[in-house]
């Protein structure tokens, strides 16, 4: 799978112009992508970047790519990331990195928001696979935990808070706010879901990105398949990036 993503992160270059600024997520194609901007773009000077992870943020730097605070922005031409799981309507899970609510930011930020994924990625329909990560203030955690269960108490099986394994106690994000995982056994309607969990007081955001991204770059044994939202929250496939 590894070599799928790769291919996702080189049909990406082709989106790149001179003078853009860029925003990236995290993980290993993200890693992959900004290697691959590093080696083989000529314009790469006059390219910015941001990213709402400390560790990409520190890749572009060891990479000699210039980048800026994210927080002084209000636009990006593009945001480029990765998912856990995403559905032909383009509507994703995010959950692993813990870093959703700044990548939300950017996805809004953006002109387009792109993900890179590979066929094992790619469902009909978002299901249990994966937990939602829920953001959430630390002096709020006992009432947002029991009124996530009092609101979900047929499909919720169970809340778990994320553990650090550097150090006792909760893993912190980077906002220093706690992060919960919610395993369901059958997953709600993600319109519902999305527009609910945001109303608890104390939760900050969600790893459900519900008609946020654009487009997506769907690496399979075929080849990079360009997949568009259109605007009825559905993929139109466009073209055929690369065979």
């Amino acid at each position: 799978m590894n070599n799928l993503k790769q291919e996702a992160a080189k049909a990406a270059l082709q989106l790149l112009k001179p003078d853009q600024l860029i925003g990236l997520g995290v993980g290993s194609t993200i890693a992959y992508f900004i290697e691959l901007i590093a080696s083989s773009i000529s314009f790469k000077s006059s390219l910015k970047f941001t990213s709402p992870s400390l560790e990409t943020k520190t890749l572009l730097q060891e990479n000699g790519l210039i980048c800026v605070d994210n927080s002084i922005l209000t636009t990006l031409d593009y945001y480029f990331d990765s998912c856990d799981q995403v559905d032909i309507h383009l509507n994703a899970f995010k959950s692993g990195g813990g870093v959703h609510t700044g990548e939300k930011i950017m996805a809004n930020m953006a002109q387009q928001f792109i993900l890179l994924v590979d066929g094992s990625k790619m469902v009909e329909k978002l299901n249990t696979k994966y937990p939602l990560c829920v953001e959430i203030i630390p002096e709020a955690w006992l009432s947002v935990r029991e009124n996530l269960k009092s609101s979900y108490f047929t499909t919720i099986s169970d809340i778990v808070l994320r553990k650090s394994e550097q150090k006792s106690g909760p893993l912190l994000s980077e906002r220093g706010n706690f992060l919960a995982d919610i395993y369901f056994s059958k997953l709600p309607d993600i319109f519902d879901l999305n527009k609910q969990i945001k109303l608890i007081i104390g939760v900050v955001e969600h790893s459900l990105f519900y008609q946020l991204c654009s487009a997506c770059l769907l690496a399979t044994e075929d080849g990079v398949t360009h997949l568009f939202a259109n605007n009825l929250g559905e993929s139109d496939t466009d073209k055929i990036v690369t065979q």
